[in-house]
């Protein structure tokens, strides 16, 4: 038996010195391209979750757009009901205080018999009787620098005997003015 034995020492083929740059390079490539992906992988995922926050808010955004904007139709409601009160209040006909004032103030030598006020203009025509002449002119100064009425003039007046006595007698007038609603007395 023959035993064939290599006694020479056994040498390993040497890996050529390109094909481990390549290696490296490849590794370092593979490392890289790696720390790419988690990079922007982990931008991608900060972005989605900031695009999910942002999308929530615009709907919540929404709804409160919604709610201001009845909030902004109910103010104008309210606002237009608040100045139609506040119309009406200011420009409201005040009968009671007109009489009060009117009786309050009105000569004793004067009798009102009827008493017309047309709301839409303001004309006040008083219809009354006076003993004579002089208390009708009396009464027409009167009135005319009564604060309550203006433009007050005489549009009707006329002379008839009270029956029953015969010197007396009386003065039938017909007086328009301006009611001055607000006015004070």
């Amino acid at each position: 038996m023959n035993i064939k034995i290599n006694l020479l020492p056994i040498t390993k083929k040497k890996a050529k010195p390109t094909d481990i740059n390549i290696i490296i390079i490849f590794i370092f490539f593979i490392l890289v391209l790696g720390l790419i992906y988690f990079f922007y992988n982990t931008k991608i995922n900060t972005l989605t979750d900031d695009l999910t926050t942002i999308q929530h808010n615009i709907t919540r955004y929404s709804d409160m757009e919604s709610l201001k904007n009845e909030k902004i139709k109910s103010d104008n409601v309210l606002s237009y009901y608040i100045n139609t009160i506040n119309k009406l209040g200011k420009n409201q006909v005040k009968f009671s205080q007109f009489f009060n004032t009117l009786s309050q103030n009105f000569p004793s030598y004067a009798y009102l018999t009827n008493l017309d006020v047309d709301l839409d203009t303001k004309v006040i025509r008083l219809t009354g009787v006076v003993d004579d002449y002089y208390n009708l002119g009396r009464l027409l100064n009167y009135l005319s620098n009564f604060k309550l009425m203006s433009n007050v003039y005489l549009s009707n007046f006329s002379k008839q005997a009270v029956t029953g006595q015969e010197s007396k007698s009386s003065v039938t007038f017909t007086i328009v003015a301006i009611w001055n609603v607000g006015a004070e007395k």
